[in-house]
């Protein structure tokens, strides 16, 4: 048997998370609707049975496969195979990222080379740390959230779709600045999905109104049975504290029922990174490429 990709469909995401349900994924990388929102930028092809699912994807030319899932008892070591055949015929390597640490048992170590790569690790915080922001380490947090309350009036939403436009008016406000930049192009393609599909891809979001317009947005999913993802946060940054004041408002209204909420990674950027890092994440995520050698 050889491996058998195809681009991901509406279809194929329903069964993938279906599938999925007898798995505890971690990484936000492996999450349904990463997955379909972002298809198109990273060309997202899947192979599924009743026993595996293996997802390839294409980004900056550089084709390589997602943390192979397997279910237990199943013998991984016929799909590996596969998956190596179908990079042989490209005349390369078989390359898989963001694998996390508890799938690495996948790859001995005298077959491939495993690489920690730090770029990509998610951001878990406490649900509860991001509500309460208790303590010191939280001032700051508070005193923009204080301030924010303070000097503007605001109404909270969940989302709906009577509130798509207005967010995505938002987004190309905040994108006004970023011109040039091919990643916004690709947010404002995932975000455009996000809205079409929302029901599809069982996405919960939120919504600052401030004078009448909307100001801010957030939206996710859940990831597993005590985790949510935040996919999107966007915000009119022209209003000190708001970014601040969407993160707790979204996790308190939405997300009160999780014990953990993954933040993704920080793409290796400075600036975000801080920004995450001032959170004070319960742990990090860790990813890993894994490279076959002697191929």
């Amino acid at each position: 048997m050889i491996i058998n990709f195809h681009q991901i469909t509406e279809d194929d995401i329903e069964q993938y998370s279906a599938f999925i349900k007898d798995f505890y994924i971690e990484v936000s990388d492996l999450a349904p609707p990463s997955l379909f929102l972002w298809r198109d930028s990273f060309q997202v092809q899947i192979d599924q049975t009743a026993d595996y699912a293996v997802l390839l994807c294409t980004y900056h030319e550089a084709t390589y496969c997602l943390a192979p899932l397997i279910k237990p008892g199943v013998d991984p070591a016929p799909i590996l195979q596969r998956i190596h055949a179908y990079f042989h015929r490209q005349n390369q390597a078989a390359v898989f990222r963001a694998v996390p640490r508890e799938l690495l048992s996948l790859f001995p170590t005298d077959r491939y080379r495993i690489i920690p790569d730090r770029t990509y690790w998610d951001y878990l915080y406490r649900t509860k740390d991001l509500i309460e922001l208790r303590g010191r380490k939280y001032q700051q947090k508070r005193n923009h959230i204080n301030r924010f309350q303070q000097f503007y009036p605001f109404t909270y939403h969940s989302l709906t779709p009577e509130h798509f436009p207005a967010c995505l008016r938002l987004f190309e406000h905040w994108a006004a600045e970023k011109t040039g930049q091919p990643e916004v192009h690709e947010e404002r393609l995932a975000l455009k999905e996000a809205f079409k599909h929302f029901s599809l891809l069982n996405l919960k979001g939120g919504a600052l109104e401030v004078y009448g317009e909307i100001q801010a947005f957030a939206i996710g999913s859940r990831l597993n049975k005590d985790t949510a993802i935040v996919h999107f946060e966007k915000a009119n940054a022209e209003f000190s504290g708001i970014y601040a004041v969407i993160n707790q408002q979204f996790i308190a209204r939405e997300w009160a029922d999780t014990k953990y909420i993954n933040r993704e990674d920080d793409m290796g950027l400075p600036g975000l990174r801080q920004a995450k890092e001032r959170y004070h994440p319960f742990r990090m995520v860790e990813k890993f490429t894994v490279v076959e050698v002697g191929a």
